[in-house]
């Protein structure tokens, strides 16, 4: 199975228009994690700007794995659809979908002149947006004694993601999240730091 990766996404939604010839052309760049999102997102866009004429958008979701969907709503086949993909891809971002609202303006655009207004409507939102970074993770989970912990506390920071979560009794349990492609690392420098009196429980890959 294939692991995750790190990738940028979008921190929040934002937007911007263009106008030809008489064309209104709204771009909201919205977070996006899932598939399910997209309608969700779609029916929030249809309030506030209602009775436009189309509501067209792209999205890349699903993380590092970047599946992706479009749709022209109405507009000529590849008009609006892929035009906003291409720009969505191009900003590099995941998780992510922008949907452009047209309110129609009299005048016929042609085939040329809608995909050029979709794509730069496009680009033109995803210039105001704000990115983050999330970092995937191999995650962690094993009991110490407290004897080692402290010795883990200083000699692993550098190699962990964050802050381990820990739990304290009688010993201490620790979850702890480490970059992908440092696990072998990680695995190697705990079992010599408590000389094998360790067990390491893998969970599933996470992004933080």
């Amino acid at each position: 199975m294939a692991r995750i990766s790190d990738y940028d996404t979008v921190s929040g939604t934002c937007e911007d228009e263009l106008t030809l010839k008489g064309s209104r052309f709204i771009g909201i760049v919205m977070p996006c994690p899932t598939e399910e999102d997209i309608q969700a997102n779609i029916a929030e866009v249809m309030g506030r700007y209602r009775d436009a004429t189309h509501y067209c958008y792209a999205a890349v979701f699903g993380g590092s794995e970047r599946r992706e969907r479009s749709s022209d709503n109405g507009e000529p086949s590849g008009t609006a659809g892929k035009p906003i993909l291409f720009a969505l891809k191009g900003a590099g971002v995941s998780d992510a979908m922008v949907v452009v609202v047209r309110y129609f303006g009299g005048t016929l655009l042609g085939t040329g002149g809608l995909v050029h207004a979709y794509g730069e409507t496009t680009k033109l939102a995803l210039g105001g947006m704000a990115k983050v970074s999330r970092r995937a993770c191999a995650v962690y989970t094993f009991t110490l004694d407290y004897g080692y912990y402290s010795q883990f506390e200083n000699k692993m920071r550098d190699i962990m993601a964050k802050r381990p979560e820990c739990d304290y009794s009688d010993k201490v349990d620790v979850r702890a999240w480490v970059p992908v492609g440092r696990d072998e690392e990680f695995e190697r420098r705990i079992t010599d730091l408590t000389e094998r009196h360790v067990r390491l429980w893998k969970m599933d890959d996470e992004y933080i």
